[in-house]
This record gives C-alpha cells, sequence and structure tokens, in this order.
C-alpha cells in the first residue's frame, strides 16, 4: 500500500511490516533511492514509522550512517583527486587527524552534528591551545566538507554555516628599513653562499615567494630586457620531498629588475659555468639559477625551499634590528617600499603574484608615508583659516 512519498506493506504474519521512505534521486548515479525499515506493529504503527522517515528526510537528509570522519577523508581524497596542490592535501589531513582524534565529534553521524557540537569543538580546541588562525583553518575544512555532504546526498544541512569561530585579529608586521635589509644582504655577501645571496637579492628585489625563487630556471631571466618569468614554485612537503608546481596563483607572470640584480644574476651564472665545469660537465640550458650542484653538476635539481629558511635565520642573527624577520617578510618589505614609493595596488599586485585584495589588507600596513601624507592633508583642513581666501 503506498501512503506519501514511501510505502508499506505486510511482509509476513503476524504483523510484521516494512516501511520503505523515498530518499529522492542519487545524485552521482541518478538512481531512485529508499530508506527501509521493518515493523512489528499494527497498520497505523507502520504509517507513523513512514510518516516520521520523511520527516527525518526533510531535516537530515537521506542518510544518518556517514560520520564526520568518514566525510573529511571522503572529501580530501576528492579535493587530490582533483588536482589539489600537495602541500594543501598535506595540511588538510593533519586537520583530519586532529578530529580523529576528538571522539565527541569525528565519530558522530552527520544527522547529529549540531551549531552547539561544533561550537562546542572549537572551544575544546581552544582550550587544548590551538590558536585562533589554527581554529579558523578547522572551520574552513569543516564548511567545505559539509558543503560536498550536501551534493553528495549525504546531509540535507551544513551547521558549519552557522557556528562562530573564534575572530583572528589583523596585526600588521612591521617593516624592516631600507637599512636593515641591506645589511642582511651584505651579511649573506661576507657568507661566501652565492646560491642564498642571489636568493635573498631577488626576494628583496622583485617580492616573490620562496618557492618561486627555488623554482627559477635560466630559460627565465631576460638578460636583454631586465626582466624575469615566474612559471612554476618549488613545494616542500613535511616529509621533505620537493615538489614543482604552478605558481599559487596559477598565472605566469614577469617582473622587471633592477641593473644591479641584473649584475649579480650575471656573475651567478658565470660561476655556475665554472663550477660545473670543475665537475667535469656542463651547465644544463634550463639549469635552476639556485641550483644544488651536490646533487646534480649540471644544474639541473634545484636546493630545497627549506634550506633558504635556514640560511636565512642563520643571517638575521648577526644583523640588528632583525632577530624575529622572517624570509617571508622580505615580500613585506617589497610590497609596502612600492606602495610607499606611489606605485598603485594593482600594479604592485600583478608583480608581486597576489590579488588586489589581499594586498590592501596584508601589506598595507600602517606607518607608510601615504598614510602620514593623508594625515597631514586631513589637518591642513581642519586647521585652515575660515576667513582665508582660497
Amino acid at each position: 500500500m503506498a501512503a506519501g512519498r514511501g510505502s508499506i506493506r505486510l511482509k509476513r504474519e503476524p504483523n510484521y511490516w516494512e516501511v520503505r521512505a523515498y530518499a529522492g534521486r542519487d545524485p552521482a548515479t541518478g538512481k531512485h533511492r529508499y530508506i527501509s525499515r521493518t515493523l512489528k506493529g499494527g497498520k497505523r504503527d507502520a504509517q507513523r514509522l513512514l510518516t516520521k522517515l520523511t520527516s527525518e528526510l526533510d531535516t537530515h537528509g537521506p542518510t544518518t550512517r556517514h560520520t564526520v570522519n568518514e566525510l573529511l577523508t571522503a572529501h580530501v581524497d576528492h579535493l587530490e583527486a582533483r588536482g589539489r596542490q600537495a602541500r594543501t592535501i598535506e595540511g588538510y589531513r593533519t586537520i583530519v587527524r586532529g578530529v580523529e582524534a576528538d571522539p565527541s565529534l569525528g565519530t558522530t553521524p552527520l544527522a547529529r552534528v549540531t551549531v552547539k557540537t561544533i561550537d562546542d569543538y572549537y572551544n575544546r580546541l581552544g582550550h587544548r591551545g590551538l590558536a585562533p588562525g589554527s581554529i579558523l583553518r578547522y572551520h574552513s575544512l569543516l564548511r567545505s566538507a559539509y558543503k560536498q555532504a550536501m551534493a553528495w546526498g549525504w546531509t540535507a544541512t551544513n551547521p558549519i554555516q552557522l557556528a562562530t569561530p573564534p575572530s583572528v585579529p589583523r596585526v600588521g608586521r612591521q617593516i624592516a628599513t631600507p637599512e636593515v635589509v641591506s645589511q642582511l644582504l651584505e651579511e649573506t655577501r661576507r657568507s661566501r653562499s652565492p646560491e642564498n645571496l642571489v636568493a635573498f637579492r631577488l626576494l628583496a628585489a622583485t617580492g616573490a615567494r620562496r618557492g618561486e625563487m627555488c623554482a627559477l630556471r635560466w630559460t627565465s631571466v631576460d638578460f636583454d630586457n631586465s626582466r624575469i618569468e615566474i612559471r612554476a614554485a618549488m613545494s616542500q612537503l613535511a616529509s621533505g620531498e620537493v615538489r614543482e608546481k604552478d605558481p599559487k596563483t596559477h598565472q605566469i607572470r614577469e617582473v622587471g629588475i633592477d641593473r644591479n640584480t641584473l649584475g649579480l644574476l650575471r656573475e651567478h651564472l658565470d660561476w655556475q659555468k665554472r663550477i660545473s665545469m670543475q665537475l667535469g660537465t656542463a651547465l644544463a640550458e634550463d639549469a635552476f639559477v639556485l641550483a644544488d650542484f651536490t646533487i646534480d653538476p649540471t644544474g639541473g635539481i634545484s636546493i630545497q625551499p627549506n634550506r633558504l629558511t635556514q640560511a636565512w635565520r642563520r643571517v638575521r642573527e648577526r644583523v640588528a634590528g632583525a632577530n624575529d624577520m622572517r624570509l617571508h617578510d622580505l615580500r613585506h618589505w617589497y610590497a609596502s617600499t612600492q606602495l610607499d614609493a606611489g606605485e598603485p595596488l594593482p600594479a604592485v599586485a600583478a608583480r608581486i603574484g597576489d590579488h588586489v585584495e589581499t594586498l590592501a589588507k596584508v601589506y598595507a600596513h600602517k606607518g607608510h608615508r601615504g598614510d602620514h601624507q593623508a594625515a597631514e592633508h586631513l589637518s591642513n583642513l581642519l586647521d585652515s583659516d575660515p576667513n582665508s581666501v582660497r
């Protein structure tokens, strides 16, 4: 007998009923889905069960068997299959392991997760010492996973959307002075590590990312037009494995370089050619600018990104005022000095390979010359003599 969005039938005597509630089409296969239950009782009991099942389907979706752990694992696998970067996947799997370590959430069926469940979980993470920024990464992955679960038909709601992760205050970092950056480069020169000097100089002169410099090849250096072309980036996983990938914004970009940086590159190219000859071979045409000759005498293997960071930490310890300066802060320094010089946001964003919105939020720190100019202009307006002739 059909009843509403399902059916009931007497399965066997005495009074064993099969109740089937229609759960819609499977988004993956297109086939019709049903939830089936067996009940011992009267016909009215079976009808009440059917009403209950259809109500649960409307509220929670067609299945309540999948847990949060299962969803996160399936979601990250799905992202990896769609080509998400290996380092990003590695970070996601770290978050998944963190959720799995919390039985109050990880083993909970999706349909039983409420906004309160998620808020309580964020509070537990905070009490364990996780920073607000780290908790926000958990929130982002959970929210996207639940969105995928809705597309898969695993749940009908996304409680993560209404959850309240901690706010992350944006604190502008102190930008190093040109004198400090010059001292860092001079200290690197005295350390007699040519690849480190070239790397730090390029990072300061272009605002590029560490991984992008590690992936730079001589075929992407245009000596005639004083430009480099950023086509790829090196990504280093926690295991130490290094992979070449597209730049962060997946766009190839050209960046102009000054004549002193260009001269340093010429000297470095000549040095690499001599090293290759001493090792009994020739420098490859597409050799890396930051090549590791201990592995490949032709320059066909780049140095590891982490090696640059380690070298930077050693250098900054010997320069006053640079003790807490990160290698990535050379990117901040470049963007900030360009903005101070009056360069428009879109132009600077294009050079460093970032979005204008990100540039405005992250790199437009307080204390720029433009900020002071705006303050002085406002002061002139407020303090002007109203009776003066303009």
